[in-house]
């Protein structure tokens, strides 16, 4: 037994499982109230179980996760696919608490990565910023379909509707205008359509039940606007003030790689923030990554990597890795592991954004494996690749250097030369003396 003094809990919405043996007797029923779980707290406690295994169960485990650590217990979450059930046991609740009770004991069962509270903190924010970013999305594409039906087809002469001269031709609609002449001149001049064309896109047939829908979702646009705003003031707030605690304000970011900001990512410079946090590391000069993908990293992962050993095990937890089966010294599968973590989809947008280019050495290399093993394979090795960069620059300190990559790469395009070379002096049977040097 590797953790003599242990309890499991089988986690549930209304109520928890708990096992602190493997005879029936030792295995309790606790509700989800707080003095229940109070009560549940005591007497684990009581019991002298010094260290708790709870498996993972969507959002219901975080607070008994928060009050377990209250009272001193070292708490393991578990994650849901490595207590799997054994073959001939009937599945309940407390049947699942004693056979994680059994993993747990024999050390069988790996903690999983948790997040200190400030990142905890940020990961809500951030999060709950996406999903108003989400509706406000969905509320842009009611907003086409309702243009549509009207047959008002301004999205083919407008790029975004939500851009200026969108939303002044909308705004104006609304307010009740309905000669075309009269809307079209109300874009910008930099708009690629002309007047006359965009006039044409403007007549339709007005519906009032279409107006109405549109000026709904007009309405709520907006509203989500606002609230994506207050996000990014409290995200803003809580970066600033875990500067001043760190005491990291006196660092002075200097952009080295200016980059555009895209329409969602906010006022909030968390290219700075990052670089005082991490002691002066700018993650902005990597091929690839965004500002929103700096956001998303501090906030699924935080500014400290020491809980990951190494840049395989960072990568691993990613599931960027491939995932070997091997069986009679044969690789049956290399898969990598099916995931969808926020920070992984932020990785590999990230080396989708690298690969398109052209002067970077990230982009050379997705494109050589985009050519030998397609595409998914190719966005998978280049976001591992980034991860293994970010890693390496936050660990150690290190700068971005492209440079690095490049005597790797133009080794191997000499070596591929001159495979082709001699492939085709031996499909063309060529001798010796043909082969001429001036």
């Amino acid at each position: 037994m590797v953790n003599e003094h242990a309890a499991a809990i089988d986690v549930g919405s209304r109520s928890h499982a708990v096992s602190i043996g493997a005879h029936h007797s030792q295995s309790k029923e606790y509700g989800v109230f707080t003095d229940e779980l109070q009560q549940f707290c005591e007497w684990l406690v009581a019991s002298g179980v010094k260290t708790v295994a709870m498996e993972s169960t969507g959002f219901y485990w975080k607070q008994l996760f928060v009050m377990l650590q209250s009272y001193g217990l070292e708490v393991y979450l578990v994650n849901a696919s490595f207590a799997k059930n054994i073959r001939g046991r009937k599945p309940s609740d407390m049947a699942d608490s004693r056979w994680i009770w059994q993993l747990h004991t024999a050390g069988l069962l790996p903690n999983s990565f948790q997040p200190d509270f400030f990142t905890d903190t940020l990961r809500s924010y951030v999060r709950h910023r996406r999903r108003r970013i989400q509706d406000a999305s969905r509320c842009i594409n009611r907003m086409q379909k309702c243009l549509v039906l009207m047959n008002l087809q301004l999205p083919i002469v407008l790029t975004d509707i939500m851009g200026k001269s969108g939303q002044a031709i909308i705004k104006a609609i609304l307010s009740g205008e309905r000669c075309s002449d009269t809307l079209a001149q109300l874009a910008d001049p930099r708009v690629k359509a002309d007047k006359q064309t965009i006039s044409r896109a403007l007549t339709g047939f007005w519906k009032e039940e279409q107006l109405f829908e549109l000026e709904q979702n007009w309405d709520l646009y907006h509203y989500y606007q606002k609230q994506i705003a207050e996000c990014d003031q409290k995200i803003d707030a809580l970066l600033s003030d875990q500067v001043q605690k760190k005491g990291a304000n006196k660092l002075t970011y200097t952009p080295v790689k200016k980059k555009r900001r895209q329409k969602n990512d906010g006022p909030v410079p968390v290219e700075q923030y990052a670089y005082q946090l991490t002691g002066g590391v700018d993650l902005l000069q990597v091929d690839g990554i965004s500002y929103q993908f700096i956001q998303t990293f501090m906030a699924e992962v935080g500014t400290d990597l020491s809980a990951f050993p190494s840049q395989g095990h960072f990568a691993s937890w990613l599931c960027l890795t491939p995932n070997k089966k091997v069986s009679g010294g044969k690789v049956i599968s290399s898969k990598t592991k099916k995931s969808k973590h926020r920070l992984r989809v932020a990785f590999k947008n990230a080396a989708v954004a690298a690969g398109k280019q052209k002067d970077s050495s990230l982009g050379h290399y997705y494109r050589k494996m985009k050519a030998k093993k397609g595409k998914g394979t190719a966005v998978t090795a280049t976001a591992r690749k980034l991860a293994i960069i970010v890693y390496n620059m936050i660990q150690k300190g290190e700068a971005y250097d492209p440079k690095r990559l490049e005597p790797k790469q133009k080794s191997g395009h000499r070596k591929r030369k001159i495979k082709h070379i001699q492939r085709t002096i031996e499909q063309l049977n060529v001798k010796s003396e043909e082969i001429r040097f001036e």
